[in-house]
């Protein structure tokens, strides 16, 4: 080597990388497809046709974008690097809030490592959590939030055996919708979007953006969807365990979201009548709001199911806990015995592994809840109140009538009910507001609304009302209750 000339080693070194060139083309390049669609038997890409023969291909794992195969074959061995440098510009798009490179440069990351899972989970997170915030108006806000729903779906669909993706995707719809500081908001949007282009022509109503909701159903109800085929994937993978959480968190997720939105349609008093089309729910289908006799019925109904989902569908699921030992969260005193059996260890082991995992996941607080709340006389107590902070914002004054009588206002009459309910609830469950504060305050705020209507009315409360005992057991919270009720009641008229 050492007696050959510049000129002469070049061209050597440049007949070598040919010569190597040659088989990375052969093996490297994508598989051709026959007229049917099918691989072709011959021609290039040798190593992408075992691949397919074997199940390995991508194609085995999602869709396949074409432009992705042809990047990874120009790029040789440089895939890794060159994703690296993509994401540190991302980065730098971000803080300079250059949005279209931000999206441009996203979309080539994905096309350099599109079966690399943390990729999709990172960057639908980051527009979904940290540009939108960046946005003042709330519907800015909304956009890059599907964007970031969008960007996942995609990575569903690039990746359709990964059930951790499909499961992100209704966690995130979730999250976003349900408990961010912009849920009243973004609930609405889900349903109505803002964006004109989502405008019917006739009605001139704006309409879901179908990319994520493609039949306009609740939010809750759409991620219930995901984590459903999220887990579908997981029993179809031949894996015990999931790949990226904790399987007995991971399976939850179904049910979970029925409980969410049980809870939140009783948040916003939506306690009869059609709200979802959803062909997973067994709900009997309402009109309107409902006779006044089946108030709360749709609630109920879909407290009941949601109850025995987590007890049968998701608790008597068997997952593996400490040691690869076999559990369920709803077992009996023989289930743990049987199962103690069947792992070959001693009761007191397999009652430690099963508790263990109850505790974690608040397995009792939940079944407890559901079935409370499930519960007719939790449900009116939850309905009167509703009912009565409207008729409180209305002004909520007596009536005096003609021949000189009083009648009380619609206001105190339902505060009234609400109040007879709690009591009536926490006499059917023992530690019924000790245990739970959600309750506890509820129940201390109806109270204070009805003194409020006693106060605008200048009456006299009675001396044993409902609730009294409550109301002096807890002075602590009164300043925290008032507080409540001063936002609550600013915009009553007067």
């Amino acid at each position: 080597m050492n007696n050959f000339t510049s000129r002469q080693r070049k061209l050597l070194y440049a007949v070598c990388i040919i010569v190597l060139l040659g088989p990375i083309v052969y093996f490297g390049f994508p598989v051709q497809q026959s007229p049917s669609g099918g691989v072709a038997s011959s021609g290039l890409g040798k190593l992408g046709r075992l691949r397919q023969d074997y199940d390995l291909g991508e194609a085995t794992l999602g869709e396949v974008d074409p432009s992705s195969s042809a990047m990874n074959l120009v790029l040789l061995g440089l895939r890794g690097p060159a994703a690296s440098l993509l994401h540190l510009k991302a980065i730098e798009y971000q803080e300079h809030k250059q949005w279209a490179k931000l999206r441009t440069t996203v979309d080539s990351i994905i096309l350099l490592q599109p079966h690399y899972v943390q990729i999709w989970k990172f960057q639908g997170w980051n527009l979904a959590y940290n540009v939108s915030r960046e946005w003042d108006k709330v519907d800015d806000r909304f956009y890059w939030v599907k964007e970031g729903i969008k960007f996942l779906q995609r990575g569903t669909s690039r990746n359709e055996t990964v059930p951790i993706l499909e499961h992100n995707v209704g966690e995130m719809i979730d999250k976003k919708m349900g408990i961010s500081d912009e849920k009243r908001f973004f609930r609405e949007f889900f349903l109505n979007d803002p964006d004109v282009k989502y405008k019917d022509k006739v009605t001139g109503v704006n309409g879901p953006d179908v990319e994520i909701n493609k039949e306009g159903i609740d939010s809750y109800l759409v991620a219930r969807r995901h984590f459903e085929d999220a887990n579908v994937k997981d029993d179809n993978d031949g894996l015990v365990e999931v790949k990226g959480m904790t399987h007995v968190f991971f399976r939850q997720g179904p049910v979970k979201a029925l409980l969410n939105y049980a809870e939140a349609l009783t948040k916003e008093g939506k306690f009869s009548g059609n709200y979802s089309t959803s062909a997973s729910l067994k709900v009997p289908i309402e009109s309107g709001n409902g006779a006044s006799e089946n108030a709360g019925a749709f609630t109920g109904a879909i407290w009941k199911q949601a109850y025995g989902e987590w007890m049968i569908g998701y608790g008597k699921y068997q997952f593996l806990g400490r040691d690869n030992h076999k559990y369920m969260l709803n077992s009996s005193e023989a289930e743990l015995e049987t199962m103690a059996k069947a792992n070959g260890i001693d009761i007191g082991t397999q009652r430690s592994v099963w508790n263990g995992s109850v505790d974690m996941v608040h397995f009792r607080y939940w079944r407890d809840f559901a079935e409370i709340e499930g519960d007719p006389v939790t449900i009116a107590a939850h309905k009167a109140f509703f009912d009565a902070k409207k008729a409180y914002a209305e002004a909520g004054d007596n009536i005096v009538l003609p021949d000189g009588t009083t009648q009380i206002s619609e206001a105190q009459r339902l505060l009234e009910i609400s109040m007879d309910r709690w009591v009536e609830a926490s006499a059917k469950y023992p530690k019924f507001f000790n245990d739970n504060s959600m309750y506890r305050e509820e129940a201390l705020l109806t109270t204070r609304y009805w003194k409020a209507v006693h106060q605008n009315n200048d009456t006299v409360e009675a001396d044993d009302y409902p609730l009294k005992s409550l109301w002096e057991s807890f002075p602590d919270s009164h300043l925290e209750i008032e507080s409540l009720f001063l936002q609550e009641s600013r915009g009553r008229k007067r």
